[in-house]
């Protein structure tokens, strides 16, 4: 009897731990497998940063989570991400964009996957639906080994933008993210 149980056991434990693939899988992986933060990469980023650009201020908090990600209805799985919750101030204290109050899983900005080439740096994706949707790529990598602060890249990918915008033909279409900033941990 005893060895029924070890063997179930194990059998048990090696079927959860092959599920489990490091952050740095690049290839598809088995329906609702886990590609889990495992040596800690994401935690350096978490906290909240500051910068300043355009006579405003930038809050940024980035936190890990575990992400249910089910684009390909085929082949759901869970990762460990960043998502990031922002807000910009005027110099006179005026709040411009907050969206920290949104739940974790409706983040406006959502981490993908590390790039190591030419140096290792962070990629999120942004959409906005209250700003007609505009949407694009960030990249946030260390600028010192203290990892105290980050340089950011926001590249918007913003295809058209309708008639049915609330924004169509504002000038200045709104600009809630900086394009290159430095950030420093708070």
């Amino acid at each position: 009897m005893k060895k029924i149980f070890i063997l179930i056991t194990l059998h048990l434990i090696l079927f959860s731990c092959a599920q489990v693939y490091p952050l740095s899988t690049n290839t598809d992986v088995p329906t609702n497998a886990y590609i889990q933060d495992l040596n800690n990469e994401l935690i350096p980023y978490e906290g909240t940063w500051k910068g300043n650009w355009d006579n405003k201020t930038f809050f940024i908090t980035f936190k890990r989570i575990k992400k249910y990600l089910d684009h390909k209805e085929s082949n759901p799985y869970y990762k460990d991400v960043l998502v990031g919750k922002f807000k910009v101030v005027n110099p006179s204290g005026t709040i411009l964009y907050d969206n920290t109050n949104l739940l974790d899983n409706n983040t406006k900005i959502e981490g993908t996957r590390f790039f190591t080439i030419p140096n290792k740096r962070y990629s999120l994706f942004y959409i906005d639906p209250d700003i007609c949707d505009i949407s694009g790529d960030i990249f946030i990598s260390f600028t010192y080994s203290s990892n105290s602060t980050l340089d950011w890249k926001f590249m918007n990918t913003t295809d058209i933008i309708t008639s049915s915008c609330q924004y169509y033909n504002t000038n200045p279409f709104p600009q809630p993210l900086p394009d290159n900033i430095t950030l420093t941990k708070q």
